[in-house]
């Protein structure tokens, strides 16, 4: 078996560049190399018995699914990496792991190989490789955003529901302690009708608000650029981009909204069965028509549900900018905890109380808790801190045998078959996911009131902003599934 096949040298050339494991530098061994893991073996969990996966993407956020993956109970058999260079820690780490540049060569020649396909590359590639792999029959982890045009997801949202599959968006904190207990706080009432919400990031940790494009240069010779390009235009080389860069241009990432608005929307999407905003309203600084704003504050309107049936306005903010919230100061003698918003947060303002929290994995200093009560009495909110406190104990002891992890929440419905089961299918996650994406172009149009018509799928009036909806790949990338 050769080292690699023919490489995929022009923009509509087929997918041909494969390399294997074993490489110390660019050239890599000729010789395959079989996990024990996938032979099975003593000590070792037979082939049948695993829950074997395929990871594309495996340096940044990839190399932390992959770890957490298989702290989930996951066999990796395939990593794919466009970067060796990036991925050079991970696939140290697993040297026997069969190694891919290019995840349509992947699919294509190995695919009998793992039950399912962990997505962590750039946003402008997500669509295409989720819809490849579930057109191979593959359970699909995504991190999140979904994918980087609303169309896009409309287009994933279709296919997990056709196809029957475990399809799972990696917004890890819905799957959380923090999440059951804003579910639990607005299930019971605690905080009554519910008037607005107010979700903010001190993201982007990127550049953003740029006008021109950076200088053009050569790619590093570990790094497949045209295949990092993926499904978009074909386009030099720019130090700018990469590594987390991306994430500021259009052309490429969702901005702060679309890094953080699944995890930090999530709690009203959960809670309040929102659908798509009626009309949105952006106020930004500095749009451009190639890169995301410095900063943004997007109002979304949303019709009235079974929680909220008078509607709700929902106010995204980042860039710092940060809606007014209380500011407790820790009392140690009472053991009263302090207060004060912190880099990111979701603060849903009730007529009986305020609730602020968190849904980003790793944060467990932001569990929701109570800031306001109606009559602003302080003995009042201390009582209802203290009971909001106790109440979230009490959760943590009731889910503390039987709570999962975001990883092995997926594994075990794609195990099983139960895609219903699953904690952040598509269907929420991608309405929530759209709802973030009509807010991004909102910012191209700062001032300005754009109306949703949710029946024809697109912005009423606006034919410029609905040209931003959807997204064609180029040749060698399709939409299929």
């Amino acid at each position: 078996m050769s080292d690699s096949l023919a490489s995929r040298t022009g923009r509509g050339a087929a997918a041909t560049r494969r390399s294997f494991l074993k490489r110390s530098s660019l050239a890599a061994a000729s010789v395959m190399v079989v996990s024990p893991h996938v032979l099975g073996g003593p000590g070792k969990t037979p082939p049948s018995d695993q829950f074997r996966f395929a990871q594309i993407g495996v340096g940044g956020q990839g190399a932390r699914d992959v770890r957490r993956m298989i702290h989930a109970g996951g066999t990796p058999v395939a990593l794919c990496d466009v970067d060796v260079q990036r991925a050079g820690k991970t696939f140290c780490q697993h040297p026997d792991v069969e190694r891919f540049t290019d995840y349509r060569v992947m699919l294509d020649e190995f695919d009998k190989e793992f039950d399912a396909v962990v997505i962590s590359t750039p946003d402008h590639t997500h669509a295409t490789v989720g819809l490849a792999a579930i057109h191979h029959g593959k359970h699909v982890y995504m991190q999140c955003p979904m994918a980087r045009t609303f169309d896009e997801v409309k287009r994933l949202k279709a296919a997990a529901e056709q196809s029957g599959l475990a399809i799972q968006m990696g917004n890890q904190g819905h799957s959380s302690l923090h999440m059951r207990a804003f579910q639990d706080f607005i299930e019971r009432g605690e905080i009554g009708e519910i008037e607005s919400v107010h979700c903010w990031t001190d993201r982007p940790e990127w550049p953003q608000g740029m006008t021109s494009v950076p200088t053009s240069t050569t790619a590093p010779i570990s790094l497949d650029w045209d295949l990092w390009l993926g499904p978009v235009a074909d386009r030099p080389f720019c130090k700018g981009y990469l590594p987390v860069a991306w994430r500021g241009w259009w052309d490429f990432g969702t901005g702060a909204l679309g890094d953080m608005g699944c995890h930090l929307l999530d709690p009203a999407f959960t809670t309040m069965g929102l659908q798509l905003p009626r009309r949105i309203t952006a106020d930004c600084e500095t749009a451009t028509s190639i890169a995301y704003p410095v900063w943004s504050q997007i109002e979304m309107e949303f019709d009235g549900t079974d929680v909220c049936p008078d509607g709700l306005k929902l106010t995204w903010y980042d860039g710092g900018k940060q809606p007014e919230t209380p500011t407790i100061i820790a009392d140690e003698s009472v053991g009263e905890p302090g207060y004060s918003a912190g880099g990111s947060g979701c603060m849903i303002v009730g007529k009986k109380m305020t609730l602020v929290g968190s849904t980003l994995a790793g944060e467990p200093d932001q569990m929701p808790q109570i800031v306001a009560v109606a009559s602003e009495d302080d003995n009042e909110l201390a009582e209802a801190r203290q009971a909001g406190r106790k109440r979230v104990e009490q959760l943590s002891a009731e889910n503390k045998e039987t709570s999962k992890s975001h990883y092995e929440g997926w594994i075990q419905a794609a195990r099983e078959g139960k895609s219903d089961s699953l904690t952040s299918d598509l269907q929420i996650a991608g309405t929530m996911t759209q709802s973030a994406l009509l807010g991004c172009i909102a910012t191209r149009y700062p001032g300005q009131t754009l109306t949703w018509d949710n029946e024809k799928h697109q912005f009423a009036g606006s034919n410029e902003a609905n040209s931003f909806l959807s997204f064609e790949p180029r040749e060698g990338y399709l939409y299929e599934a």
